[in-house]
C-alpha cells in the first residue's frame, strides 16, 4: 500500500493544502521549518486512515463538524481508493460526492492493522527511537524481548513485565503476610474460629421457653380487652357526635313543613329578576340617549359646506405645495448662477493665455485638452528620471566599494598558512569519544566493587552459625538441595503439627470433664440426684443388715465385730428399719427424677470415656516426642559435612537463600575485578593512541588523564579545523566578490541602456504640447498640471451654463401651472405673488378635506344612532316579555309579589340544601350504617350516661396501658434470649457469617485477578519466545548487517550469546572478535541497534504481506553527519520494498540527500507555502 496524495482541506491552519507523492518514486523527503505543519501534516496521515480523535488539537482554525482530510491509497495490485474523512462518531468516510463509504473499503488496504498497530510499527521519531534503545538496555539485551519490541514498536516490555509481577505480589506472595489476598485469608481463618466460638451448646432451655409463652398469652389477653373497651368508646363518641346532628335534623325538615307549598321557579330567581330590571332600565336610559344625539348631530351636518370645484385640483394643488421650495430656490439661485458663470469664464482664459497666448480664445478649447495615456506618460517618464540617475551613481559607488575588498581579502588569503592534515587525530578521538568517559567509568567500578566488597562483609556478619570470612564461605560445600530442605521441613511441621492437635485434644477433653462435672452440679443445685451406684450401694448395705438378722434367727451365733461395725452401737432392727426407708427414698427419688437421673448418667459416662481417651492421648504424645527426637538426629547428620549446627529446617532454608546471595555476589565481585582491569588497559591503550597523534602537533605530558589528553586533541582539533575553514570563508569570500563585481558591471550596461530608451519615449511623449526636449522633468509635470487646470475650469463652466439655463425653464413652467389652475377655479387672487397663492390654496384644499371627512363621519354616526334606538326598543320588549313569564311561574301579576314568592322559595332550597349536608355528615360519621339505621342507632342511646360510660371506658384504658407496656418490656428480654437460642446462634453468629460470605466473594474476586494477571504474564512471554523462535534467524541476519553499516564497522555483526541466567541474549561483536553485551554499549550504538532491528521486521513484514509506508520523523537529530548519511543510504534501499515518507525540520538533512540521491530517486516537498513546492 503506499499514499498517492494527500489534501488538507481544512484540518489545522492548513485550507486546500495538497501534498503530492511522486508515483515514480517511493521516498519522499518533507521539509518545513519550525511552525510550518511539519507536527499537524504528520497527525493527519493516523487521522485519514483510522479517524480522527473525540478530542483534536487540530481545530482551531476550521471547527470540528468542518475538518476533512482527502486522500487516495494505492495497493501492489493497482488498485486505488480516493475518500475524504471528517471528524464524527459514525459514517466518516465519504466519497468526493459526499456520499458515505463502508469502513471496510479501507480495511481492504491495511489489512486488519490497527492504529496502534501502525503506530507503533510503521512509524518512528527519535523519542520512540529513544526509548526503544532504552527497553533494549532495561531487558538486558533478552532476545526475545528486543525482537518482539523492534517488531511491534511496543517499548515497554520491561515495564509491563514489572507491573505484572508487581500487582501480582501485590495480590499474593508465598508466606507473605502484607499482600491483599494473605491478610484476607488469615482474617477468614480466625473469623472461622470466632463462629465456632458463637455456637450454642445444648442447654436447658424450657423454663425460657415457659415464660416465654406465658407472657406471650399475658400480652394477647390484654391486647384483646384493650381492642374491646376502645371499640365501645368509639361506639358512644360516635353517637356523642351523631346525637345533636340528628336534632338538628329534624328540626329542619319541621321547619321545611311548615312553609308548604312554593311554586317551582328557576334556581337563580333572584339573579334572573334583577338582571331583567336592570335591562329593562338601561335599555330605556340608552334609547333616551340615542334620539338626543340623533337631533345634534344632524344639526352639526347641515352647516357643513365646500367650495366647489376644489376638491377637484386637489392633485395639482397637492404637487404645486410640495414643488415650492424647489420653486423658491430657483429663484434665489439664478443671479448667483450668472455671477459664477462670469467668474469661470474669466478663469478659463488666464490659464489659456499662460499655456499658449496665441490661440487663448474658448473656441480653441480642444488644442489644450491632452490625453489622458498622453499625462500619464509624462508623469511617468518624469519620476523614472531621477531614479535612473540614482541608480547610476549608486552602482558605480558600490564597484568601487567591492574592487577595495576584494585586494583586501585576495592579500590575507595568500598570507594565510596550509593548515596539517589530522585525519588520523580525528579518527583517534572518534575512538576515545565512543568509548565514553572511561575514567570516570574506572571511579564507580572501583567504587561499586569496594562498595560490593564492604557489603559481602557485612553479609557474612549477619549470617548466623558463620564466623569465618567470605572467601572461606563461598569455599565451603553446601549439598543441601531446596527440596531436601522442604522435606525435612513437612516431616517437622507435621510432627509440630500432630503434638498441637494431640495436645489441643487433651485441652478439650480436660474442659469436657469439667463441663460434665458442671452440668451434673447444676443438677445437684436444689436436690441431690442420686445414682444407680448409690442405690445399689445402699441395697447392699440393706442385704448385709438382713443377713445378719437371718443369720441370728436362724443360727443364733453372729460376727460380732462386723455386726458391731455394722450397727455402730444401735439395734440392728433400727438400723435395717433405716436402710430399708433409704432405699426405698433413693427408689423413689430416681423414679420421680428420672429424667435427671439419666441426665446425670449420660454425664458420668462421658467423664469416663473422656478420661479413657486422655490416657490414649498421653500414649500417642509419648509417640511424637520420639519420632521428634529421631526427626532431629537426621536434620543435625544431614549438615555433618559443613561443620555447621543446623536450626530450624525454615531458618536453615533462608540460611541458604543467604549464603546463595553471598555467592551471587561474591560472582559479581570477581566480575567487576575483571571489569576493572580491562578498563585500566583501555585506558592505557587510548592515551598512547592520543600521545602519538598529537607528538606532531604539540609537546605532550606523558603523565596527564587520559580526559586531559582528550580535550587537548579535541583543542588542537578545532584549531586546525577552524584555520581549514577560515581559509575556506576567505576563498568562498573571493569568489562571492568577483561575481558581485561582474553583476556589477552588467548592472552599469544596463541602466545606460534604459536611460538611452528613457531619452526616445520622452521625445514621443512631449510631442503636440509646449514641452521642449530642455524642458526639465519638474517644470515638464508643472505644465501638465496646468493643461488639466484649464480642461477642469471649463468643464466647471460649461456645468454652470447648462445648470442657469435649466433653472429659468423650471421657473417660467411653474408660474405657468399655477395661471392655469385658478382659470379652472372660481377662486381669484388679483396680483399676488405665485408662492403665497400657492399656500392659501393649499391651506383651503385642506379645510375642503376635513369638512368632507367630517361630513361623512356624521352621516355614519347618524346611521349608527338610529340602529341603537331600534336595538334599544328590542331590548325593551325582550325583558318586559321574560319578567312577564316568571310571574306566570310565580303565579303573580306584579314585580313586588314576585319578589315575595322568590324569598319563600329560596328559603326552601336552602333548607333541603341544610338537610342534605346533616344527612351525608351523619353517614360519613355512622361508621356504615345507613341512615335509618343510624337514627334507630340514637334511639337506643341515654344522652345523659354518654359522658359517664366514656369516662369509666377511659379509667380502664389508662389502668391497662401501663401494665402491657411493662409486660412487653420484660416479654421482649425473654423473647430475644429465646429467640436466639432456639436458632442455635446470636447475632454476632450471624454478623460473622455475613462477613465471611462477604469476605468469600472478595477472596474469589482477588483471586480471579491473581490468575489473570499470572496468566497475561505467562501468556506475553510465550508469545514473545513464539515470535522468537519464528523470526530469529532472519530478523537477526538482516539487523546484523544493518548494524554493522549504521556504526561505520565499529561493530562487525550481532551474535546471540547466553547471560549468567542461561537466558538468550544479543551481544555485539567488534572486529577483533571481543563480545559487548546491550549495557556495555553507549545511547547512540543502542539506538542505532534498534534502529537495525526495526528496519529488518519490517522489511520481513513487506516481504510477507501487503507493504505498508514507514513514517519517519527526524529521527537524526543525535546522528552525525557520516552515520545521517548512512542511515539515508538503507532507508533509500528500503523504499525499494515499501513507500517512505520523512519529515525533517533540518536543512542538512537536505543537502546530504541531494548529496546522496539523485532527483529520480527521491522527492522532496517542502512545507513553506499553502501549496506544496515539488523539486
Amino acid at each position: 500500500m503506499r499514499f498517492n496524495y494527500l489534501n488538507l482541506r481544512a484540518f489545522g491552519h492548513f485550507t486546500d493544502y495538497e501534498i503530492h507523492f511522486d508515483p515514480s518514486k517511493n521516498f519522499h523527503l518533507i521539509y518545513g521549518l519550525n511552525e510550518a505543519g511539519k507536527s499537524t501534516a504528520l497527525r493527519s496521515i493516523n487521522h485519514f486512515l483510522f479517524g480522527f480523535p473525540q478530542q483534536t488539537l487540530d481545530a482551531f482554525l476550521h471547527g470540528n463538524t468542518k475538518l476533512r482530510i482527502e486522500g487516495e491509497l494505492q495497493n501492489t495490485e493497482g488498485e486505488t481508493v480516493r475518500y475524504i474523512r471528517r471528524k464524527g462518531k459514525k459514517n466518516t468516510i465519504i466519497d468526493t460526492n459526499g456520499n458515505v463509504l463502508n469502513e471496510s473499503v479501507i480495511d481492504g488496504f491495511l489489512h486488519g492493522i490497527s492504529d496502534n498497530h501502525f503506530t507503533n510499527m510503521f512509524a518512528l521519531n527519535h523519542e520512540t527511537l529513544r526509548e526503544g534503545g532504552e527497553s533494549l538496555l532495561e531487558s538486558g539485551g533478552n532476545l526475545g524481548e528486543s525482537l518482539f519490541s523492534a517488531a511491534s514498536g511496543i517499548s515497554v516490555l520491561r515495564k509491563v513485565f514489572e507491573d505484572l509481577e508487581k500487582k501480582s505480589a501485590d495480590l499474593y506472595k508465598k508466606r507473605g503476610s502484607t499482600p491483599e489476598l494473605n491478610k484476607l485469608l488469615k482474617e477468614e481463618k480466625e473469623l472461622r474460629k470466632e463462629i465456632a466460638q458463637y455456637q450454642l451448646k445444648v442447654q436447658d432451655w424450657k423454663e425460657l421457653e415457659r415464660k416465654y409463652n406465658n407472657g406471650k398469652k399475658e400480652i394477647e389477653s390484654l391486647i384483646r380487652e384493650v381492642k374491646i373497651l376502645s371499640s365501645e368508646r368509639e361506639k358512644l363518641q360516635r353517637m356523642k357526635l351523631t346525637l345533636p346532628k340528628i336534632a338538628k335534623l329534624r328540626e329542619l325538615r319541621n321547619k321545611l313543613l311548615e312553609l308548604g307549598e312554593v311554586p317551582a321557579l328557576p334556581d337563580n330567581i333572584e339573579e334572573l329578576r334583577k338582571e331583567m330590571v336592570q335591562r329593562l332600565e338601561s335599555a330605556g336610559k340608552e334609547k333616551m340617549k340615542a334620539e338626543d344625539e340623533w337631533e345634534e348631530t344632524k344639526k352639526e351636518l347641515q352647516e357643513i359646506t365646500i367650495p366647489e370645484g376644489l376638491l377637484e385640483q386637489a392633485a395639482l394643488i397637492d404637487a404645486l405645495y410640495r414643488e415650492l421650495q424647489s420653486y423658491q430656490n430657483n429663484v434665489k439661485q439664478a443671479p448667483m448662477l450668472e455671477a459664477e458663470r462670469k467668474l469661470l469664464e474669466a478663469r478659463v482664459i488666464s490659464f489659456m493665455k499662460e499655456i499658449d497666448s496665441v490661440h487663448a480664445r474658448l473656441d480653441h478649447i480642444e488644442k489644450y485638452r491632452l490625453r489622458l495615456a498622453k499625462k500619464e506618460k509624462i508623469r511617468e517618464l518624469c519620476k523614472d528620471k531621477p531614479l535612473l540617475d540614482q541608480a547610476l551613481e549608486t552602482n558605480e559607488k558600490e564597484r568601487r566599494e567591492i574592487e577595495s575588498d576584494l585586494k583586501a581579502k585576495e592579500e590575507e588569503y595568500f598570507s594565510f598558512p596550509v593548515p596539517p592534515n589530522i585525519e588520523e587525530l580525528e579518527n583517534v578521538i572518534d575512538i576515545v569519544k565512543r568509548a565514553g568517559d572511561i575514567e570516570e567509568s574506572l571511579k564507580l567500578c572501583i567504587i561499586d566493587n569496594n562498595q560490593t566488597e564492604q557489603l559481602l562483609e557485612e553479609m557474612v556478619k549477619q549470617l548466623p552459625l558463620w564466623s569465618g570470612t567470605y572467601k572461606e564461605l563461598v569455599e565451603i560445600s553446601v549439598p543441601v538441595l531446596a527440596e531436601t530442605i522442604k522435606k525435612y521441613e513437612q516431616e517437622y511441621t507435621e510432627i509440630l503439627k500432630n503434638l498441637e492437635k494431640t495436645n489441643e485434644q487433651f485441652i478439650i477433653q480436660t474442659e469436657s470433664i469439667s463441663n460434665y462435672e458442671e452440668q451434673i452440679h447444676h443438677l445437684e443445685a436444689l436436690t441431690e440426684i442420686p445414682s444407680e451406684d448409690k442405690l445399689l450401694s445402699i441395697r447392699s448395705h440393706r442385704d448385709q443388715g438382713w443377713k445378719f438378722i437371718r443369720t441370728k434367727l436362724e443360727r443364733g451365733d453372729l460376727d460380732e465385730q462386723a455386726f458391731n461395725e455394722f450397727t455402730n452401737g444401735k439395734k440392728i432392727e433400727s438400723v435395717y428399719e433405716n436402710l430399708v426407708t433409704d432405699a426405698d427414698a433413693v427408689a423413689d427419688k430416681m423414679r420421680s427424677e428420672a429424667e435427671k437421673v439419666g441426665a446425670k448418667k449420660k454425664h458420668l459416662d462421658d467423664i469416663k470415656r473422656c478420661k479413657d481417651k486422655i490416657i490414649e492421648l498421653e500414649q500417642k504424645k509419648d509417640e511424637l516426642i520420639k519420632e521428634l527426637a529421631d526427626w532431629q538426629k537426621s536434620w543435625d547428620k544431614l549438615w555433618e559435612s559443613t561443620s555447621i549446627k543446623p536450626l530450624s529446617p525454615e531458618e536453615m532454608r533462608e540460611w541458604v537463600v543467604k549464603y546463595g546471595q553471598i555467592k551471587g555476589m561474591f560472582h559479581d565481585y570477581e566480575k567487576e575485578q575483571k571489569a576493572i582491569r580491562e578498563l585500566e588497559n583501555k585506558i592505557a591503550q587510548y592515551k598512547q593512541s592520543l600521545i602519538t597523534v598529537l607528538a606532531s602537533l604539540v609537546d605532550v605530558d606523558q603523565q596527564k588523564t587520559l580526559a586531559e589528553l582528550l580535550q587537548m586533541a579535541e583543542k588542537q582539533q578545532r584549531k586546525v579545523n577552524e584555520d581549514w575553514n577560515k581559509r575556506t570563508r576567505l576563498d568562498d569570500s573571493i569568489s562571492g566578490i568577483k561575481h558581485r563585481i561582474n553583476n556589477l558591471s552588467f548592472r552599469n550596461k544596463e541602466l545606460y541602456q534604459k536611460l538611452e530608451n528613457w531619452k526616445d519615449q520622452w521625445l514621443e511623449a512631449i510631442n503636440g504640447t509646449n514641452i521642449t526636449d530642455t524642458t526639465s522633468v519638474v517644470v515638464a509635470e508643472k505644465i501638465v498640471h496646468m493643461y488639466e487646470e484649464c480642461t477642469k475650469a471649463y468643464d466647471e463652466l460649461n456645468g454652470v451654463e447648462k445648470k442657469h439655463n435649466s433653472i429659468l425653464e423650471q421657473i417660467a413652467h411653474y408660474e405657468e401651472r399655477v395661471h392655469n389652475l385658478l382659470k379652472s377655479t372660481s377662486l381669484s387672487y388679483d396680483e399676488k405673488a405665485v408662492d403665497i397663492v400657492v399656500s392659501e390654496l393649499n391651506a383651503k384644499l385642506g379645510q375642503a378635506k376635513e369638512d368632507k371627512v367630517r361630513s361623512k363621519e356624521l352621516s355614519n354616526h347618524i346611521k349608527r344612532l338610529e340602529r341603537a334606538i331600534r336595538e334599544a326598543v328590542l331590548e325593551i320588549d325582550a325583558a318586559e316579555n321574560y319578567l312577564n313569564d316568571l310571574m306566570m311561574q310565580a303565579k303573580c301579576s306584579s314585580i313586588e309579589e314576585l319578589e315575595k314568592v322568590e324569598v319563600k322559595f329560596i328559603g326552601k332550597k336552602d333548607y333541603e340544601n341544610r338537610i342534605r349536608t346533616l344527612e351525608e355528615e351523619l353517614i360519613d360519621i355512622g361508621g356504615g350504617l345507613s341512615l335509618h339505621e343510624i337514627t334507630k342507632e340514637v334511639d337506643q342511646f341515654d344522652r345523659d350516661s354518654i359522658d359517664v360510660e366514656l369516662e369509666e371506658i377511659n379509667r380502664k384504658l389508662s389502668e391497662i396501658e401501663p401494665v402491657r407496656s411493662e409486660l412487653e418490656q420484660s416479654h421482649g428480654v425473654i423473647k430475644k434470649e429465646f429467640e436466639e437460642k432456639i436458632q442455635g446462634n446470636n447475632t454476632s453468629s450471624v454478623l460473622a457469617e455475613q462477613k465471611k460470605e462477604s469476605m468469600h466473594a472478595k477472596l474469589a474476586d482477588l483471586t480471579d485477578q491473581y490468575i489473570q494477571i499470572k496468566l497475561a504474564s505467562t501468556l506475553l512471554q510465550k508469545g514473545i519466545e513464539y515470535y522468537r523462535n519464528q523470526n530469529q534467524d532472519p530478523i537477526l541476519k538482516r539487523a546484523s548487517e544493518l548494524f554493522e553499516r549504521l556504526t561505520l564497522q565499529s561493530f562487525s555483526q550481532l551474535i546471540v550469546d547466553y547471560n549468567e541466567k542461561d537466558q538468550r541474549v544479543l551481544m555485539g561483536v567488534r572486529d577483533n572478535g571481543e563480545k559487548i553485551s546491550i549495557d556495555g554499549m553507549s545511547d547512540g550504538t543502542i539506538d542505532q541497534l534498534y534502529l537495525s532491528l526495526r528496519i529488518a521486521s519490517i522489511e520481513k513484514y513487506g516481504n510477507e504481506n501487503e507493504p505498508i509506508p514507514f513514517i519517519v520523523d527526524d529521527i537524526l537529530v543525535h546522528f552525525d553527519d557520516v552515520r545521517s548519511k548512512e542511515t539515508l543510504k538503507i532507508l533509500l534501499e528500503l523504499s525499494k520494498e515499501t513507500q517512505i515518507i520523512f519529515f525533517t525540520h533540518h536543512s542538512r538533512l537536505v543537502e546530504i540527500m541531494k548529496e546522496l540521491a539523485t532527483q529520480d530517486q527521491f522527492q522532496l516537498t517542502e512545507l513553506n507555502s499553502k501549496e506544496a513546492v515539488n523539486i
